[in-house]
């Protein structure tokens, strides 16, 4: 595992808010679109997905991988809404190489926000706002039975 994905889980949440910053800058407040949020209008999007690259560029290669994109499935960033992220990186890999590149991650945004902008007016209102994931439901287990069942070949005579 990369020595920056611990910081990179920190950073990921501050991806969508934050300026672009080193991997040691503390995430800044969330903004009106959460921190997780999308772009509000459509000149933001190359500058989002430019963010959101160089956040999950951990070993600074130019692409972003699989094992890079593991962190948006995990814990806290996961409960923010990483499956989403996640979701649209994998599908802006034009090239199908297993392999996200700056230049098809900022034309995957432009077309996720082209997607949600739907009376096509170049701004998500917050109605085109995507909704926050449902909170998870606790597991229910299974309680025992009160009395345990017989043995087969048993009797209680």
């Amino acid at each position: 595992m990369s020595p920056r994905l611990s910081p990179l889980v920190a950073l990921a949440l501050a991806a969508f808010a934050a300026p672009a910053a080193s991997a040691q800058t503390p995430p800044e407040a969330p903004q009106a679109g959460g921190m997780m949020g999308p772009p509000r209008t459509a000149a933001e999007a190359p500058a989002w997905a430019d963010r959101l690259f160089d956040r999950l560029d951990a070993d600074a290669d130019g692409v972003i991988t699989g094992r890079e994109l593991m962190v948006l499935s995990r814990g806290e960033v996961a409960a923010r809404g990483g499956s989403r992220i996640r979701a649209m990186v994998s599908q802006s890999d034009a090239s199908n190489d297993a392999r996200v590149t700056r230049e098809e991650l900022q034309a995957g945004a432009v077309r996720m926000f082209e997607r949600m902008d739907a009376d096509g007016d170049g701004r998500l209102s917050d109605a085109e706002m995507p909704r926050p994931p449902a909170p998870r439901a606790p597991v229910a287990l299974p309680m025992p039975a009160p009395d345990p069942m017989p043995m087969p070949g048993m009797d209680d005579d």
